[in-house]
């Protein structure tokens, strides 16, 4: 079983992770990849702003942080588990990375931290809901 979680440092991500562990739990062949993807508006960039490798290296160094919790508790879990990081649009690389994974199962959380993306469901998440093609659970 694989299960991909979007992990942006929130706390509906922290509980995504909490539930993809718990689905894990006591698989023998259960991974969960956990993915950070940050891009200008995550990192405070205006669009103007062309991209460098000083902005690559500002989104690794703030997914390793993001992600460091999450893989604690895998860790802590005992649960096999990989970590991606991307740069670029969060939906678009959501459903490529499950798709090139291969997943089972997206488990994410409804509300990221951005102002915009926590109306209503999130627009991440209600674009991964549209567009994936393998079931989405939606973690509060």
């Amino acid at each position: 079983m694989m299960l991909l979680v979007p992990v942006d440092g929130s706390a509906a991500s922290e509980h995504a992770v909490r539930h993809a562990l718990w689905l894990a739990g006591g698989r023998a062949d259960a991974t969960i990849v956990l993915l950070n993807v940050q891009n200008r508006e995550t990192l405070g960039l205006s669009d103007i702003h062309a991209e460098d490798e000083d902005e690559r290296q500002a989104a690794a160094a703030r997914s390793a942080r993001t992600l460091h919790k999450a893989m604690s508790a895998c860790q802590e879990a005992g649960i096999r588990f990989t970590t991606h990081m991307e740069f670029g649009p969060i939906c678009d690389i959501i459903i490529r990375t499950a798709r090139d994974i291969r997943a089972d199962q997206i488990v994410m959380g409804t509300r990221g931290r951005g102002r915009l993306r926590s109306l209503v469901l999130g627009s991440v998440a209600t674009g991964v809901v549209h567009q994936a093609r393998i079931p989405v659970t939606l973690v509060k």
